[in-house]
């Protein structure tokens, strides 16, 4: 009885139920209290979507009894009911080569490991991965227990004592657990016994689905509904709460022209062939396109710059030949620091003022201008995009011409850097609001995990994704042995990471001290271009 009807009296909740998806809830035929309308929106909203994955997963059941009947009736299987209506196997894929095999991350009740090239060897599972893990367990003790009442017992879940999982792109996620529960029989001789057990478990992807929604205003639909309410306006007074939710940028409040200007500020201390190639993806990207942009070069004076005088002098050259281009150079005294230059540079501008911090050995292109233009929002938001890093080109291209092509996203020719957050599109405003650059910090490294702290604790909204409009084109890397032991550390652990990737690492192990391997193995990789 108790659990039919469902009681939340949490300290200071007022009838918010923080977690949904639990086994409670879903026995439950009443829940109290829930008088708040806003909660009463979350709670249906809850529902419906609990709904829609019942019927999505009956469609699935469909799905097999058609490819089931088929066999009997010798009639011809759609090819959806052939995608979607395959019968339950780890088998489903299967890989027409060594390089196709769908590897398995391991995991335990906090971590994952992965053998994945980009990824740590071990890592934390975020809030999305641990809400989905949690899902999982959810239904598995749902089933178990669904006739717990007629066996006289019923099992609990204490742990995940590991697993293993893993996303098949075609046909959905996979996952291996090893459970630990608790058996309490009730009926005949009561007893409570901890059991272990193993579950091989399958989320299936049903039918993919294209739907548009308008963004809604949540000021703009309270005041409707209090106009046409009369004196049921204390309806738009709870929807008032869902004002700090709505979604940033809507259509009313985001105004940034689609050209907004650009201020690109590159710290620089020798490297001048790089400098050199970076001025003519320069000129290609922004010069010539006459893009609305602002280069800041943020040269260090130093002593150990022994190619400051050509730097200026290839500046002067584009400047002759671009002379209504907006470019400049600004000296920074000392040796080198990049958190120095772009607190040095940064402070040059306005508070409204778009700032992208780059670096001498990338390559860009239009496209992804505008994305920075697009995915910052002054006061609001901020973008680290995640870029594509070259491997060495002498392991890639075993010793032949590599391709002039920088743009080519392969396993073989590079990584995606998901743990640099060096390269940023930040206002100088929210620069401010997140306390700036740490120009303590010395030499390689850190200052860009700084500041990305920084922008978290400053309550701004950071936007990560993939970016294939920025290459890191490779480069050999030193580490001096003087710098901080962290920044050492992380110096030699990017160093490693370009060599090439694990899978060509260990190939080239292999050919070397194995003489019959690889006679017939085909390395090549798809390759997208952009």
């Amino acid at each position: 009885m108790q659990q039919l009807f469902y009681e939340n009296y949490e300290q200071n909740k007022k009838g918010y139920i923080r977690d949904l998806r639990n086994s409670k809830i879903h026995r439950a035929i009443t829940l109290h209290p829930n008088k708040n309308p806003p909660y009463q929106y979350r709670l249906h909203s809850y529902m419906l979507s609990r709904k829609i994955a019942e019927l999505r997963h009956r469609t699935i059941q469909l799905h097999r009894e058609i490819v089931l009947m088929s066999k009997y009736s010798n009639a011809e299987i759609r090819k959806d009911d052939l995608q979607l209506g395959i019968a339950p196997s780890f088998m489903r894929f299967q890989p027409r080569q060594r390089e196709e095999i769908l590897e398995w991350e391991f995991l335990t009740g906090k971590y994952l490991y992965s053998a994945a090239d980009g990824q740590p060897p071990r890592r934390g599972m975020d809030s999305s991965q641990r809400e989905a893990l949690d899902d999982i367990v959810m239904q598995v003790m749902e089933m178990i227990n669904a006739n717990a009442k007629t066996r006289g017992r019923i099992i609990d879940f204490k742990e995940v004592q590991y697993g293993y999982r893993r996303v098949n792109p075609m046909y959905g996620a996979e996952y291996v657990l090893d459970l630990l529960l608790l058996y309490k029989k009730h009926k005949g001789k009561k007893m409570t016994v901890p059991v272990r057990r193993h579950a091989y478990l399958q989320q299936t992807f049903s039918k993919i689905q294209f739907m548009e929604h308008e963004e809604m205003d949540a000021k703009e639909l309270a005041s409707k509904i209090n106009q046409d309410s009369g004196s049921l306006s204390f309806l738009s007074n709870s929807l008032k709460m869902f004002v700090p939710f709505q979604l940033t940028g809507s259509k009313a409040e985001r105004k940034e022209p689609k050209d907004k200007k650009i201020n690109i500020l590159i710290p620089l201390s020798g490297r001048f062939d790089m400098f050199a190639r970076f001025m003519g993806n320069f000129e290609k990207t922004c010069l010539i396109p006459n893009q609305n942009v602002k280069l800041v070069v943020l040269l260090f004076n130093s002593d150990s710059n022994p190619d400051k005088a050509k730097q200026v002098e290839l500046m002067r050259d584009y400047r002759i030949k671009y002379p209504k281009a907006d470019m400049q150079i600004l000296p920074v005294s000392g040796e080198f620091s990049r958190a120095l230059a772009l607190e040095v540079g940064s402070s040059q501008f306005q508070n409204e003022s778009l700032l992208f911090f780059c670096d001498v050995d990338l390559v860009f292109t239009t496209e992804f201008l505008q994305r920075c233009r697009a995915n910052t929002v002054l006061g609001q938001q901020v973008y680290f995009p995640i870029i594509f890093s070259q491997y060495d080109p002498k392991i890639v291209y075993s010793g032949k011409v590599p391709s002039d092509n920088h743009f080519a996203f392969t396993q073989k020719t590079g990584f995606w850097r998901n743990y640099g957050f060096g390269i940023t599109c930040i206002y100088k405003g929210d620069l401010l609001q997140a306390g700036g650059f740490d120009v303590s910090i010395q030499g390689w490294g850190l200052e860009d995990v700084d500041l990305f702290n920084k922008v978290i604790q400053a309550g701004l909204k950071t936007l990560r994704s993939q970016e294939i409009g920025v290459v890191h084109v490779h480069h050999p890397v030193f580490c001096d042995p003087n710098l901080d032991p962290k920044q050492y550390k992380m110096c030699l652990g990017s160093k490693a990471s370009t060599y090439g990737s694990t899978q060509q690492l260990a190939e080239l192990w292999l050919e070397k001290n194995d003489p019959g391997f690889g006679k017939s193995s085909n390395t090549n990789g798809s390759v997208r271009t952009a």
